[in-house]
C-alpha cells in the first residue's frame, strides 16, 4: 500500500499512482487529503446531519468581517488571500487572526488574537454567550431552523463564564476578546474561515462545532457574505 501527501505535485500523484496500480498492480493508495477534513466533516454532521458548506469563494467578497481560524492564508491559500485582500480593499472588510502563530496572515489583519493552543473552544463558547447576553441572538430565526440552543448555551457558560475568564484561559488580553466580540456582535455578515488549527486537532469537531454555533445562533448563514467556511489544509 501507499500513504503519499496531500501536497504532491498532480505530476507526483499520477507518477505514484502509476507505479502502484500499473506497475505493482494494486489499488491500495492513499492520501492524508481522506483525513484533512475529517473533523470538519463530523462537526457538520453533528450540526446539519450531513456534510454540507453552508458557504462559498464568492462569500469573502461580500462579507465585512472575515475571521480566519488557524489559517496562514498568505502562504497555504494564496490565491484565495490575494482575492480576499483584493476586495478588502475595495470594500474595507474587517480581518480578525485567530492563531497562536504570528503569520504573514496575522500581520495584514486588523486583530490578532494570539491565543494559547487549544483554547478554541473557550473563545468561542464565550462569544455565544457575549452574543446571548447582549440580545444579539436571531431569535426568531433559532424558533425555525435551530433546536438545543438553550442546552448549549448552558454548557458555553460552564466553558466561560466571563469575558475575564476567557481571556485568562486563553492567553490573551480583556480588552482584545472584548473588540472581538463586538465586531463580531455588530457585524451582519461575517465569514469564518477554519483551517488546519482547527481541523487537525484532538478536539478538532468540539472547536468546529463552537464556531458553528455562532453564526446559527445569530442566522449569520446561508446568505451572501456570511457563515463558517472550511479551507482544506491540502491544496497541492
Amino acid at each position: 500500500a501507499f500513504y503519499v501527501s496531500g501536497q504532491f505535485l498532480t505530476e507526483d500523484y499520477y507518477a505514484a499512482n502509476k507505479l502502484m496500480k500499473g506497475f505493482i498492480g494494486s489499488g491500495n493508495i492513499d492520501t492524508n487529503s481522506r483525513l484533512c477534513m475529517s473533523s470538519s466533516v463530523a462537526g457538520h454532521v453533528r450540526a446539519f446531519g450531513e456534510d454540507v458548506v453552508p458557504g462559498c469563494y464568492d462569500d469573502l467578497e461580500e462579507a465585512d468581517l472575515v475571521i480566519q481560524v488557524g489559517s496562514n492564508m498568505a502562504w497555504c491559500h494564496p490565491v484565495l488571500y490575494q482575492r480576499m485582500m483584493a476586495a478588502r480593499e475595495k470594500r474595507g472588510t474587517k480581518v480578525i487572526t485567530i492563531d497562536p502563530r504570528r503569520t504573514a496572515t496575522a500581520q495584514t489583519a486588523d486583530l490578532h488574537l494570539a491565543l494559547a493552543p487549544g483554547a478554541d473552544v473557550v473563545l468561542w463558547s464565550g462569544l455565544l454567550v457575549h452574543l446571548a447576553d447582549h440580545n444579539h441572538l436571531d431569535r426568531e430565526w433559532i424558533d425555525r431552523h435551530v433546536t438545543g440552543l438553550e442546552e448549549t448555551l448552558e454548557a458555553a457558560r460552564k466553558a466561560a463564564p466571563t469575558i475575564a475568564f476567557t481571556a485568562a484561559a486563553a492567553s490573551l488580553r480583556i480588552e482584545d476578546v472584548r473588540s472581538f466580540y463586538e465586531m463580531f456582535a455588530s457585524t451582519e455578515r461575517v465569514v469564518t474561515l477554519y483551517s488546519q488549527g482547527v481541523n487537525q486537532s484532538s478536539s478538532g469537531t468540539d472547536k468546529v462545532n463552537a464556531i458553528l454555533n455562532c453564526h446559527l445562533a445569530t442566522a449569520r448563514i446561508g446568505r451572501p457574505g456570511m457563515g463558517p467556511f472550511s479551507l482544506t489544509g491540502q491544496p497541492n
